[in-house]
């Protein structure tokens, strides 16, 4: 049983890693919704945020998906989650409530991989 704990972080991991791959593919099939979204909370340059955030959902989520240098590729991961707390869930849009459990719960995950590790079947040990 004790074996078994060292796999909870690799699951964590593996979730977290699927559902930034998935979330920064949606903005890729749709940039001009997220723009637009970007543009109405009073990002300048909504454009290249745009591009910044589906990118770093695709490639930082694929990182931690593989296991890779995960205490550090978890950062902007971290960044990107507070950025939307502070910016749309907080501020008690009509309809965000579900949105800001959600992304409280990607916020506490990606700390808890953060301090736990890869877990086991990782690219990196670190």
């Amino acid at each position: 049983m004790a074996d078994a704990k060292n796999y909870g972080p690799t699951f964590l991991r593996l979730g977290l890693g699927i559902l930034f791959i998935f979330m920064g593919i949606g903005k890729f099939q749709n940039p001009s919704g997220v723009t637009g979204m970007l543009q109405n909370i009073g990002f300048p340059v909504a454009i290249f945020w745009t591009w910044i955030l589906l990118l770093s959902e695709i490639i930082f989520g694929a990182a931690i998906l593989i296991g890779f240098k995960v205490k550090f590729t978890t950062i902007p991961l971290i960044i990107i989650i507070l950025i939307a707390l502070v910016t749309v869930q907080l501020k008690g849009l009509p309809g965000t409530q579900q949105g800001l459990l959600k992304d409280w719960s990607i916020f506490m995950s990606l700390i808890a991989l953060m301090l736990l590790g890869p877990g086991k079947l990782a690219v990196s040990k670190n």
